[in-house]
């Protein structure tokens, strides 16, 4: 049987929880974890760019309104959402000590 490994996460440090749940991982686990981290990542930000090309290019996400407003706010929450994934992928890959080659990445074009 596997051997199981419990995670006790401190509230009051990010930095600390994210430490505490790659203890002990083995190089294998933290590289497919990496992997993962930046495929996730990757998709975050060709999320924010779709968002952000909508509204480069239309018109009316100028003009004073609901839908436009809407695009907006999707846009900033995807841009957080972007930047707090991002320092999750910083301490993976800092704690793998490289940047792994990343297979099955669809960008778009």
């Amino acid at each position: 049987m596997p051997k199981s490994s419990s995670v006790h996460l401190k509230p009051t440090s990010a930095g600390g929880s994210i430490a505490a749940i790659l203890d002990n991982l083995d190089e294998c686990k933290l590289e497919r974890l990496a992997c993962d981290v930046i495929r996730e990542q990757r998709r975050r930000l060709d999320d924010a760019q779709s968002l952000y090309d909508r509204l480069s290019n239309d018109p009316a996400c100028t003009a004073d309104d609901a839908e436009a407003d809407e695009i907006w706010h999707n846009y900033r929450l995807a841009l957080l959402m972007m930047k707090a994934h991002h320092q999750i992928a910083s301490a993976i890959l800092d704690e793998l000590g490289y940047v792994p080659q990343v297979s099955g990445i669809e960008r778009r074009q």
